[in-house]
């Protein structure tokens, strides 16, 4: 495979190949890395950080070598990846916007529900942009 971008952040980091996939590694505490845990609830949002405020003390948590991203991205070419501190995005070839991890200030360009409390995305969804 050969890196097409990559990113990094303070515990995470990204990168796209040139055959469009996705691979993340590091700390998982926000769901940054794409990967849905066992303490997710039915609709794909992390409910929790497992206690440990997004540290990586349980491999669980995080992964020390690359795996690729998988939900809608399995089927889509990335050509651009950017991390931010608890929440990574990805560019497709289409222009479209993908974003997952932490939506706590609205990074992920997604509704908060109060009823939900739901505030993290395990996985890759698309972001809608606002035409005004």
């Amino acid at each position: 495979r050969i890196v097409a971008s990559i990113a990094a952040a303070t515990n995470h980091s990204l990168c796209s190949t040139s055959e469009g996939d996705v691979y993340a590694w590091g700390s998982n505490g926000f769901g940054q890395l794409g990967i849905v845990s066992s303490s997710s609830s039915s609709d794909g949002n992390k409910t929790t950080d497992g206690g440990n405020n997004g540290s990586n003390n349980n491999a669980a948590n995080g992964r020390l070598s690359p795996r690729r991203v998988e939900g809608e991205l399995k089927h889509l070419f990335v050509v651009a990846v950017a991390a931010g501190d608890r929440h990574s995005v990805a560019l497709t070839r289409m222009g479209e916007v993908y974003c997952w991890g932490d939506n706590r200030s609205g990074q992920l360009g997604t509704y908060i529900s109060a009823s939900t409390g739901a505030t993290t995305a395990t996985s890759p969804s698309s972001s809608q942009a606002n035409n005004a």
